[in-house]
């Protein structure tokens, strides 16, 4: 090999590995600094764990969980500053009835890792999650939740979600979660808190980059593997699903009318069992979970309708249980027989 040669093949190597080295270190998250300096994140903060009674647990919105959903908010742009509610027993009473529903391997998982919920007005979205950590280690994590918000019953609440991403036009959503006797607002809060809770796990299960990490890169976690480049930017944004960057929830800024033919019927073609799961990486693994509880283990319907002036014009369930999805699937499994 001639002296050009070498040195081409030279900076090829080098190319290469800076690129290496660059994708591996991740995407900026801004979200780092506020996880870390928290109150909330250290442990020293909970107390009374051992107890099993959900209710010591349930907390109205304090300084600290107000002053870490305005900074998430501040970056996520969103104008919305979180009160206290005012009837916060009502409120209580509805989110017991969800936590004492679930049984067996999820219940467990909860009781030791699910460490505290807030509950608020105005949060800017249904809820938001944090992680709690002790000895440099994420042991569990906090949910606050946006009573008003939730205020809705199972099968109103997950289609106002999903209609939020959409403008108000001819075109809208409906989506049946809970048979009718199981309709229920206490049946809303359990759906939610279970996806808030997969952002907890994927912390304390390593499923995926840390949260606390000031770069987030998927490259090497398998559950992401093919699919997310960044927590924001798919491998399939650029051929099989190029709306899916343009849809953001809690906006009404996408035609539904417009679009939903680039949304729901290409899902079936791609590894997402919902267009929540959709959104972003971190919502990829969080609603898989959900979507898994409720539709594998507990057996629950998950159906959607699409509705052009009331009358059903597309119909689609979760896809949880489809081929492109085993290793996911398989991936949650083991966190259950751990």
């Amino acid at each position: 090999m001639n002296e050009m040669c070498r040195l081409f093949v030279l900076f090829i190597l080098v190319f290469e590995t800076f690129y290496s080295c660059k994708e591996e270190a991740g995407d900026p998250n801004p979200y780092a600094d506020i996880l870390s300096s928290t109150p909330l994140s250290k442990i020293e903060n909970y107390v009374g764990l051992e107890s099993e009674d959900w209710s010591s647990r349930i907390f109205n919105l304090d300084k600290y969980a107000s002053d870490y959903v305005n900074e998430l908010n501040r970056i996520d742009g969103f104008t919305e500053s979180p009160t206290p509610i005012k009837d916060v027993e009502t409120f209580k009473a509805t989110l017991l009835d969800a936590l004492t529903s679930q049984a067996g391997p999820v219940s467990s998982l909860l009781k030791n890792k699910l460490l505290r919920i807030y509950v608020c007005e105005n949060l800017g979205g249904s809820a938001v999650t944090g992680i709690v950590r002790k000895d440099g280690k994420s042991v569990g994590g906090f949910v606050i939740l946006d009573a008003n918000t939730l205020n809705r019953n199972a099968n109103d609440w997950i289609s106002y979600k999903e209609n939020s991403a959409f403008q108000k036009e001819n075109v809208k959503i409906r989506i049946r979660i809970e048979e009718e006797k199981q309709n229920t607002k206490a049946n809303a809060l359990r759906y939610i808190l279970l996806h808030e809770f997969g952002h907890i796990l994927s912390e304390t299960e390593k499923i995926g980059p840390s949260f606390f990490s000031s770069k987030r890169s998927y490259t090497n976690f398998e559950f992401y593997k093919g699919i997310w480049k960044s927590e924001k930017v798919s491998y399939l944004d650029d051929s099989v699903f190029i709306v899916r960057p343009q849809v953001r929830f809690y906006s009404e800024s996408l035609s539904l009318d417009e679009n939903w033919e680039k949304i729901y019927p290409i899902l079936s073609s791609t590894p997402f069992p919902t267009l929540y799961s959709a959104a972003n990486a971190d919502d990829f693994f969080a609603d898989s979970f959900v979507s898994y509880v409720h539709v594998i283990l507990e057996k629950k319907p998950w159906e959607l309708e699409i509705l052009k002036n009331d009358k059903p014009i597309f119909k689609m369930e979760n896809d949880i249980r489809k081929d492109t999805l085993t290793t996911q699937r398989k991936i949650i499994e083991r966190i259950f027989s751990r």
